[in-house]
């Protein structure tokens, strides 16, 4: 189906650009020819001033001689204009019909000024003027039809009237014969243009026939040379292989040499790493194992030192992978040396290094390792003119106590370098059981999320939104926040998912509602809207809209204040259902808000299918919009979609004055962003409104967009 509609849009594409040309064609005489044929109608307007200068007629006629003169200069100016640029037709094309039509009427108006005179040999001698230049214009004008058509027609209508309305035995034959004369000329003139346009097309269609002959035989020679170049290169790798199996033939001995030097690259390869030739994974693990066994026939300890780069990957971004790849055998260099010769060093990928120190008596020898190493590391790098400082977390497991196999002691070590790096880094950090145990404390904190709701532990908090054009608040978005008494100030990204794992989400987003709604009954004389973050498990419980509508009826408050914001995944988890779900709110009075559009796979239909009244862009396509063209011309586009949508737009993570001026540049509507407010507490809300005329928010709103 796809492929049928790109076959028949090709067609359409190929038909329209062919059209276009004919036209183009068509055009060029016509605004050639328009300079004889305005100095024409100049003359003509001069001689038909002349004929009745002395008549009752005098005064209109100098008029009407006056404007088709002015209006004939134009279209020879806008004729000239035209042939000097040749650049938009279709607008020419229309002026040109324009000013046509316009000298028609005027040379009509002559003619139907011919009711007022008595003088039949001056009416014929103005008849003869305009069927004249009817004549005359098929030459000037029918090389595009409308044009003849809007010049003669005035014309043609006014003298049938006049001949209608004039008294005269020959009223009804003149009618009949001027009716002939415009048949006639219309014919001739259709007939002209015929014929100009089937030349255009056997002319267009001449070119193509030749540019694919043409393309043809530049194919063919194409073809033909490439023919000749496999023979040659054919003709050439069978005199190479010949003379190869002579040389094997001759040189047996020499062939075997190399294949198993190759076979001795490739297990290199396969146990080493490319970049620094370091032991890679495999040799590790087998490194370590053999290294177990030895330990456990003595007394002493193995330790696995699992290291990682600080700061590589800002390098590696910053300066290039050149650069990066440098950086990295240069460590690798620094770690073999600092090391002793039993101890093996090994890359496991990335910027992570693996040290397996064997016979180690104690633990303090793994720290002293750890910290020469941490010392040698942190010394400068010079690469490439390029003076580089990193530094290195470090996890460090310890055999037996850690674990007794290759695998865990690995897990163990590489779980001890993450709280190493999470603690600032550049620093080491021995495993140890509460390292595994953070499933414990995720469930102890599971454990107190049940009861966060029953000790009114959770609190809203409210971020501003702003007119880009006005600098007025016109909503705020409503925020969960949990203060828990044992752990305190819990981050959203910990519990909120955890909310929706439980299946708490219901009875909380229920209690959001209801505290939402209540303090918005403060506000209702404000024209601002409370904007509430809805789970893909909401949209799924349609008692939910039965709760909204409770909760608005309790508190009095207007539909219109609340407005539910849902992801771009909920459209394409189930859609019936959260059309069905959104629909239902909708028909309350509240508002839906599409949230962090333009980071997920909306199909544009869904848009037009569901009742969504904003358009919430998210602040990843906000972040440097003022320095990145190609986000400026996807904002653009997102703008203009929901002006023609009917839906309001509201600018996510707005954090510089640079780049709110370039949303209000592309006539963004609503703003919300660090630049003015972080989210602010219940209490605060009266505060930044009664204050809205008096903070530095009109300072930022003076800004004028370049």
């Amino acid at each position: 189906m796809a492929s049928r509609d790109t076959h028949f849009s090709s067609k359409f594409k190929a038909f329209r650009q062919k059209n276009l040309r004919i036209l183009q064609k068509q055009a060029e005489p016509l605004f050639r020819s328009t300079l004889a044929g305005g100095i024409g109608n100049i003359f003509a307007a001069l001689l038909a001033l002349i004929v009745l200068k002395s008549s009752e007629q005098d005064a209109p006629v100098e008029y009407l001689v006056s404007l088709i003169i002015i209006t004939s200069l134009a279209r020879i100016l806008l004729s000239q204009k035209y042939l000097q640029h040749k650049r938009h037709l279709i607008q020419y094309l229309r002026g040109h019909a324009l000013l046509t039509f316009i000298v028609g009427c005027f040379w009509a108006g002559i003619a139907y000024c011919q009711i007022y005179t008595d003088n039949e040999t001056l009416r014929t001698l103005v008849f003869l003027l305009n069927f004249g230049l009817i004549a005359a214009s098929i030459a000037t004008l029918s090389t595009w039809m409308p044009a003849y058509l809007l010049f003669m027609l005035p014309q043609s209508l006014a003298i049938i009237y006049v001949f209608s309305v004039v008294q005269n035995e020959y009223n009804i034959q003149m009618i009949v014969g001027y009716f002939l004369f415009a048949v006639v000329m219309v014919l001739t003139s259709y007939r002209f243009n015929r014929n100009y346009k089937n030349e255009i097309e056997l002319t267009l269609f001449n070119e193509q026939l030749i540019n694919d002959l043409n393309s043809e035989i530049s194919i063919r020679e194409k073809v033909q040379l490439e023919l000749e170049q496999s023979k040659q290169g054919l003709e050439k790798k069978i005199e190479e292989r010949t003379k190869d199996l002579v040389d094997m033939n001759l040189h047996l001995s020499s062939v075997i040499d190399k294949k198993e030097r190759a076979e001795r690259d490739l297990q290199y390869i396969a146990y080493h790493d490319e970049l620094t030739g370091l032991p890679n994974k495999n040799l590790l693990l087998d490194r370590i194992e053999q290294s177990i066994k030895n330990t456990s026939r003595t007394n002493c300890k193995l330790a696995i030192l699992f290291l990682d780069l600080d700061r590589f990957k800002t390098i590696n971004d910053s300066l290039g992978h050149t650069i990066g790849d440098k950086l990295l055998k240069e460590v690798a260099t620094r770690l073999l040396s600092t090391l002793r010769k039993q101890d093996t060093v090994s890359r496991n990928g990335g910027d992570e290094f693996v040290i397996v120190l064997e016979q180690v008596r104690d633990s303090d020898e793994a720290v002293k390792v750890a910290r020469k190493i941490i010392d040698s590391l942190t010394t400068a790098f010079d690469i490439m003119s390029h003076r580089i400082h990193i530094g290195a977390s470090i996890g460090i497991s310890i055999y037996p106590n850690d674990g007794d196999t290759a695998l865990i002691l690995l897990r163990n070590a590489d779980t001890a370098m993450y709280r190493a790096k999470k603690t600032g880094g550049n620093q080491f950090q021995f495993y140890d059981e509460s390292m595994s145990n953070q499933l414990r404390d995720r469930l102890e904190l599971e454990g107190e999320l049940h009861n966060a709701l029953l000790n009114n532990e959770f609190y809203m908090v409210y971020q501003p939104q702003i007119s880009s054009s006005t600098g007025v608040t016109l909503g705020f978005e409503s925020l969960i926040r949990w203060n828990n008494r044992k752990y305190g100030e819990i981050s959203p990204a910990r519990f909120v998912p955890l909310l929706e794992e439980t299946g708490l989400i219901y009875a909380v987003g229920d209690w959001i509602v209801s505290e939402v709604a209540r303090f918005a009954r403060n506000y209702m004389d404000r024209q601002i809207t409370f904007a509430i973050n809805l789970s893909a498990l909401q949209c799924n419980e349609m008692a939910f809209v039965e709760h909204v509508k409770n909760e608005i009826a309790k508190t009095g408050i207007r539909a219109s204040q609340l407005e539910f914001e849902i992801t771009e995944s909920l459209l394409i988890n189930d859609f019936e259902t959260t059309r069905e779900f959104l629909t239902q709110l909708h028909a309350l009075g509240c508002s839906i808000a599409l949230d962090d559009f333009g980071t997920g796979y909306t199909a544009m239909n869904y848009l037009t299918r569901l009742p969504i009244d904003t358009i919430k862009v998210d602040k990843s396509l906000v972040r440097g919009i003022n320095t990145n063209n190609d986000l400026k011309s996807i904002v653009q586009a997102i703008v203009k979609m929901s002006a023609s949508l009917g839906m309001t737009n509201v600018f996510e993570g707005v954090e510089t004055v640079e780049e709110l001026g370039e949303i209000r540049r592309l006539d963004g509507e609503i703003i919300q962003g660090f630049l003015f407010s972080k989210p602010m507490a219940a209490g605060e809300v009266d505060t930044w409104l009664n204050q809205e005329h008096s903070r530095h928010v009109p300072t930022l709103f003076s800004v004028r967009p370049n």
